[in-house]
């Protein structure tokens, strides 16, 4: 582990942070200004000598060649003491955007490009700027700013008061870098300085901290440490004495080590009981879990969706399902009284019967019954338990069931239908209750929606609760929706209403969904590149068998494979092929090709030779593989419908 920085370092550290922070954004704001303040002393100077230097130039007659000569000696002079890179006197042709130049001075700074290049008479293209027109135009000085080879440079223009023309001016350009850069170097010099000596200051001032206060909070902690890391009970007490307030952190040390061993003795005695106690917890709660069915289930007849959240590690709810013998399908939502452990178990117990009961082929009403009576033995502690118990008929599409005082469920159809017939008391209080019962024939697509009082009673941090009114809305919404995302939807707006609330109730719901006929329509080229579209529909159909689909393909690819061969053997055409399901799967293929009947000729088994006879086999087994099969030949199709029972 790395060692930690004593006090004594993390107060020079902050210190000299605070102190170089501070140095820094003075720097920027004094580089801010130096600019700013040179930048104004270098404008209003270029442009008080651009004046002055204009009337020295006006003296010389620039069209003479000796005073042109004359005046260009001047002009360096003027540079040197001005500190400028370049004076010159220019005749500004508009027409040909050029300037010719009339007298040039170089400064110091000047290149020797510059000075072989530049001479009386040199005209120079592209390169007039603004300023200059500028200058002309209005008679008064213009500024330019540009950057060159000397930096951040100005260029001052002024026009020559006797020139008749309108085209002659003076230049002045001044570099402002150099200026900056000569405070520069001044100005890092005392901030360095400045630096050293607070740096210096700091260090003596941290010195006298720790002296004073850092050794003797170390000490204290280093004794600390060792009774928080090490929890050494009879490590050595600190000794009072000292400044009133080291002595007061020391009582207080001493005092506090007695408080906690014993704080820790007491601890130590209750997370031995509590991980004792959560292990249990988890077990029972496995137990509990597993003992529920799956929380979806289909076959070509239903869908069934459910949920079980409880309230504590282990819950009283309980749902349950299953397929008996006749293919009705047993369905069971429960809520017990109280939660906790008592009432897991007491699901348990209830769990177990049911099923028991339902795969006896009872009658919900007889299930109902005998439950009861089955409860109330051995419940020393009078709970009770809510249901709802019901038993679904795909063949019929007829629900029977009756209700142990439970929540009346609700049916998704055109409208929402509620539940509400034969409703009866509780189970596990009183024996020998008789139950009526009731039946709802459903339709194709309808859902059939079971909850506990944990769903409408949920409550938010208000103390407001979901309500039967907002369960009701959310199920009218899906009248027109997607039924399968019932209890979804509901989760969803149970855990926004709840806003984080804690969970008062277990919370257990579940849905059954009648499956609509499945039906689909295949639209397929006579190519035999298109069984895969064909096989692959066939896996899609829900509820068959591994052995039924393989069956349907086998049957199903011979017959193409013939329509492709014979029905168009020198063309490639169109082949519908439609597939519907209930108790049993009727494939119908439809082609505009040549007549052809593949259900006539088919070979006798029995004197098949299979080392002599070629063809005939594959369609022989597709169409012994079907329970039914026809063919008609109308309006220039082939129609040949194959129908297989469902073996379930």
């Amino acid at each position: 582990m790395r060692k930690k920085i004593s006090i004594f370092w993390n107060i020079a550290f902050s210190q000299l942070l605070i102190v170089f922070v501070a140095e820094a954004i003075i720097l920027a704001f004094a580089n801010s200004a130096i600019y700013r303040i040179t930048y104004d002393h270098c404008y209003y100077d270029i442009k008080k000598s651009t004046a002055a230097i204009e009337y020295i130039v006006s003296q010389y007659n620039l069209d003479d060649a000796e005073q042109a000569k004359e005046c260009s000696a001047e002009l360096s002079e003027l540079c040197k003491k001005l500190d400028s890179p370049y004076i010159y006197a220019i005749e500004l042709n508009e027409t040909a955007n050029s300037e010719t130049y009339l007298a040039i001075g170089f400064g110091d700074e000047a290149t020797d490009e510059a000075r072989q290049s530049r001479y009386s008479g040199y005209v120079v293209t592209g390169k007039v700027k603004p300023e200059m027109l500028e200058a002309l135009k209005s008679n008064s000085a213009q500024i330019a700013q540009t950057n060159n080879q000397f930096g951040n440079t100005l260029i001052c223009y002024q026009k020559l008061h006797n020139d008749s023309t309108n085209t002659r001016f003076v230049g002045v350009e001044k570099s402002i870098s150099a200026v900056i850069d000569e405070l520069k170097t001044l100005f890092i010099f005392v901030l360095m300085l400045t630096l050293f000596l607070t740096v210096i200051i700091v260090l003596s001032f941290s010195f006298v901290v720790y002296s004073k206060v850092s050794k003797p909070v170390r000490e204290m902690s280093t004794k600390m440490g060792r009774f928080v890391s090490e929890h050494e009970k009879g490590v050595e007490r600190l000794p009072e004495k000292g400044s009133r307030e080291f002595r007061q952190m020391a009582s207080a040390f001493n005092s506090m080590t007695d408080e906690i061993n014993q704080y820790i003795d007491d601890i130590e005695s209750l997370n031995r009981e509590k991980h004792i106690q959560e292990a249990e917890l988890n077990i029972a709660k496995n137990i509990q879990l597993g003992l529920l069915a799956p929380d979806n289930f289909s076959n070509r007849f239903v869908n069934i969706d459910a949920y079980m959240y409880p309230a504590k590690e282990v819950g009283g709810d309980m749902y349950d399902y299953h397929v008996i013998e006749s293919g009705e399908i047993c369905i069971a939502v429960a809520d017990v009284s109280g939660k906790g452990i008592s009432a897991s178990l007491f699901m348990a117990r209830a769990i177990t019967l049911l099923n028991m009961y339902g795969k006896l082929g009872m009658t919900p009403s007889k299930i109902a019954e005998d439950f009861n009576n089955a409860l109330t033995q051995n419940n020393p502690n009078k709970l009770f338990i809510t249901a709802f118990l019901a038993k679904y008929n795909p063949k019929t599409k007829v629900l029977t069931y009756t209700n142990v005082g439970h929540n009346a469920p609700y049916v998704i159809s055109d409208e929402l239908i509620m539940l509400d017939g034969a409703h009866g008391m509780a189970a596990g209080v009183f024996p020998d209750i008789t139950y009526e019962e009731a039946e709802i024939t459903l339709k194709d697509g309808d859902a059939l929606f079971v909850y506990t009082d944990g769903v409408n009673e949920a409550q938010n941090v208000k103390g407001e609760l979901f309500s039967t009114e907002r369960l009701e809305q959310i199920l009218t919404w899906h009248i027109s929706g997607n039924r399968k995302n019932i209890i979804t939807d509901i989760r969803k707006a149970v855990k926004e209403f709840s806003d984080g609330a804690v969970q008062s109730d277990d919370i257990t719901m579940l849905a059954l969904t009648v499956e609509e006929p499945y039906s689909k329509t295949l639209h397929l080229k006579s190519e035999k590149e298109e069984l895969l579209k064909i096989n692959e529909e066939i896996e899609e159909i829900p509820g068959l068998s591994f052995d039924d689909k393989w069956n349907l393909n086998l049957m199903a690819e011979e017959i193409f494979v013939n329509i492709c061969s014979y029905s168009y053997p020198d063309s490639t055409g169109d082949v519908d092929i439609s597939i519907e399901v209930s108790d049993k799967v009727k494939i119908t293929f439809e082609d505009g090709g040549i007549e052809y009947n593949s259900t006539v000729n088919l070979l006798d088994i029995e004197t098949y030779d299979h080392n002599h006879t070629v063809g005939g086999l594959g369609k022989f087994i597709s169409l012994n593989t079907a329970d039914e099969f026809d063919y008609r030949y109308e309006n220039g199709k082939n129609i040949l419908t194959l129908i297989r029972n469902i073996r379930d």
